[in-house]
């Protein structure tokens, strides 16, 4: 009789326990569920005439930062770097942005630091104190500066070796000359 007691305490005392565990997971839940809802929801239940106007209001304060932005944007004029402004400059300068073999051709790429709608590049190459090469593309506008059209070379006449790379600029009563460098 006192061991079937005990069992029956044991057996109360599991189904209690497991009834607590589950009250309390319900509880978690119900409170996770009630934190991922919208608050606008439960005010709209409540209130909805209030939430309209609440709405209303922020919108009203949105266009009016946006036309306050706006007006300053025009006023302000935008610094994107510290300096001179290159389009001003007298003389044009640039890079190479890329020079090297490429299969049969030497490609060379430039990024002129004006911005240019029209003019020319002239090309020479020099290895070893002797011009190897010259050429002459056009100067074509970017977004915010100029390139040259670009330079495909065939290597089969080039040699091998160092290349002095000189770019000679001409736009309008403007130039200037961009320097660099190829391993053929």
């Amino acid at each position: 009789m006192i061991a079937q007691k005990r069992k029956n305490k044991k057996k109360w005392l599991w189904w209690g326990a497991g009834l607590v565990i589950v009250a309390i997971i319900a509880i978690i839940g119900v409170i996770i569920w009630q934190n991922n809802q919208p608050k606008e929801s439960v005010q709209e239940n409540n209130e909805p005439e209030k939430v309209e106007q609440k709405e209303k209001v922020e919108d009203t304060k949105q266009s009016e930062s946006e036309n306050k932005d706006e007006e300053v944007a025009k006023q302000q004029k935008v610094v994107q770097y510290e300096g001179e402004d290159p389009n001003k400059a007298e003389n044009l300068s640039g890079v190479v942005t890329y020079a090297g073999v490429n299969g049969s051709n030497l490609i060379i790429r430039t990024s002129i630091d004006q911005y240019l709608t029209e003019g020319v590049c002239e090309l020479t190459l020099v290895q070893g104190g002797a011009i190897i090469y010259s050429g002459t593309t056009n100067i074509v506008g970017d977004v915010s500066t100029a390139r040259c059209e670009g330079f495909d070379i065939p290597v089969a006449g080039l040699g091998g070796g160092n290349t002095e790379i000189i770019i000679k600029l001409k736009a309008g009563e403007r130039e200037g000359s961009i320097r660099g460098g190829v391993n053929i």
